[in-house]
């Protein structure tokens, strides 16, 4: 059994082949996964590849590799695995996310991946048997993590709740509750209003700014802070925006709306706007 390493093109290991267009209006109710760029955003009746399937992003989140159990339809804002020519799915998931594509088309104006020149990439790969010890590690920190975030999602849905019950319907441990003037009612929907608490326009407390451009040949794999786009870390930069944590608010994308925060200085690109807090950072 052969367990040895060789030196290959990629179309010798694999086929891609371009996604399919799916406009809104053709969309089915079903539960086959739509694949897109950022990974699954909707749901289809029909498929156009067998499971297991593997994806990357053509635009967008270059680079962003999705491993996909069952039948599903890739995006045409993708690449997907049409062929594995006898090599392990796992295996090649992890495998493509080692190469790097968000940084091969660093000329082209509107940044893509052309399958054509990823063909004649020369890789080097294990045999099979190989491929499966390796993908088997692998998937065992993968199942950590999925287990992890089902975790940290419930707790958020937790934190949420509170959230709400506090500082939505007034029932924060020690508030008093006395009888809303007419400008706090008009906020609130609400007869009562907590005591020492005031309304305030957004701006006086948070500056609203967006980020900076930067040119993807600008974007290293490694460097002194990591530069943030809609949602994630798309890389790193020798040079600071913010040397403060801020909260950020992604305004491009299937992400749009989603709030999070930068726990370092870092570089954050024009994908998303900031929110810096004036006086308390700590509220951040």
């Amino acid at each position: 059994m052969k367990s040895g390493w060789n030196i290959e093109r990629l179309g010798d290991i694999i086929t891609l082949k371009r996604g399919y267009d799916l406009p809104e209006y053709e969309r089915t109710s079903g539960d086959v996964p739509i694949v897109t760029s950022s990974g699954v955003t909707g749901y289809h009746d029909t498929a156009k590849a067998p499971g297991p399937g593997v994806v990357t992003g053509r635009y967008g989140t270059l680079g962003k590799v999705y491993y996909i159990k069952e039948d599903f339809w890739p995006h045409n804002t993708t690449l997907y695995v049409k062929d594995f020519k006898g090599n392990d799915p796992r295996y090649i998931s992890y495998f493509l996310m080692t190469l790097g594509f968000g940084l091969r088309n660093v000329a082209a104006a509107v940044p893509g991946v052309n399958r054509n020149d990823l063909h004649t990439l020369k890789v080097s790969i294990p045999f099979l048997p190989t491929q499966q010890r390796i993908a088997s590690i692998l998937s065992a920190y993968d199942d950590l993590i999925e287990n992890n975030t089902r975790r940290i999602k419930i707790l958020e849905e937790m934190a949420k709740l509170i959230y709400r019950e506090w500082f939505v319907e007034f029932k924060a441990p020690g508030v008093k509750l006395r009888k809303a003037t007419i400008e706090e009612k008009k906020v609130t929907g609400k007869d009562q209003f907590p005591e020492g608490w005031e309304v305030k326009n957004f701006g006086d407390i948070f500056s609203v700014k967006y980020g900076k451009m930067l040119p993807i040949s600008k974007i290293l794999e490694s460097g002194k802070y990591p530069v943030y786009g809609a949602g994630d870390v798309i890389g790193y930069y020798d040079e600071k925006l913010f040397d403060e944590k801020v909260a950020l608010v992604t305004c491009r994308g299937n992400g749009s709306g989603t709030v999070w925060r930068t726990r370092e200085p870092a570089f954050i690109t024009n994908n998303s706007f900031t929110v810096v807090g004036k006086n308390d950072k700590a509220f951040l």
